[in-house]
């Protein structure tokens, strides 16, 4: 991380260096690390520093039966399921929108031609069918006709086969989102390889995503996907590790 990071949480209170080494350096105690971790997760999932201050205070002295820390806890939750209730009561009054236009279209609509007809009753398919609760195969098809994205593929399917069961952090980052698979195994690391591989066969087609090399982390293997499109990779993710 970058040191004015560093700076940053020292200057708000969230962790302090042991020292300085003779040439002025900021020396930290081994635990830091672990404290780092959770200050950085803590403000991925929204809370405000105060909160991250008193989450913090009960992560470090095993107080986490504090009524304060539950508190916290469930007035973000909270929160996010506000957001969440409002994204799904759109999309479905969306679907209903769409289904009261291709109504009052009538014959006019028909006019056109059965293609039109086709294409609309595809789109009322899409939208007025939550795109979660479907089976990742659902979903490959949707990537399909979304991007034309080889990870569509049988050879695609076989790598989210691997993955699917295990154990991911996803995270929204400035352009995309973040995927962290926490395992060592070996046959996962290569699955991730070869997912990462697939998706730069898709740049010749100028999508709008872009899967950044697969890096190693302590906790397992990291991915991020920029672009238009990356919030389809992150809700494969989730319907992966269900």
């Amino acid at each position: 991380m970058r040191t004015s990071a560093l700076r940053y949480y020292e200057a708000q209170g969230l962790v302090l260096p042991a020292g300085r080494s003779e040439s002025g350096y900021r020396l930290y105690a081994p635990e830091i690390e672990q404290e780092i971790r959770f200050i950085q997760r803590a403000r991925r999932l929204g809370f405000a520093l105060a909160d991250i201050r008193a989450l913090l205070e009960g992560w470090r002295n095993g107080m986490t039966d504090e009524e304060a820390v539950i508190r916290i806890a469930e007035g973000r939750y909270l929160e996010l399921e506000q957001q969440v209730t409002q994204a799904l009561v759109i999309r479905r009054e969306l679907g209903l929108f769409l289904q009261d236009l291709y109504q009052g279209l009538g014959s006019r609509a028909r006019k056109d031609g059965q293609r039109m007809n086709v294409l609309f009753e595809r789109l009322l398919e899409r939208v007025c069918y939550s795109a979660v609760d479907r089976p990742p195969e659902y979903m490959f098809d949707w990537l399909m006709e979304r991007t034309g994205c080889v990870l569509s593929t049988e050879e695609g399917q076989q790598v989210f086969k691997q993955l699917r069961g295990q154990h991911f952090h996803i995270w929204r980052e400035e352009e995309g989102y973040s995927v962290l698979v926490v395992s060592k195994d070996e046959a996962i690391r290569k699955a991730m390889e070869s997912l990462a591989e697939l998706e730069s066969r898709c740049q010749v087609h100028a999508h709008a995503h872009k899967i950044q090399a697969l890096v190693s982390a302590e906790e397992g293997f990291v991915f991020t996907v920029h672009g238009d499109n990356a919030f389809i990779f992150a809700r494969l993710f989730l319907s992966l590790s269900a």
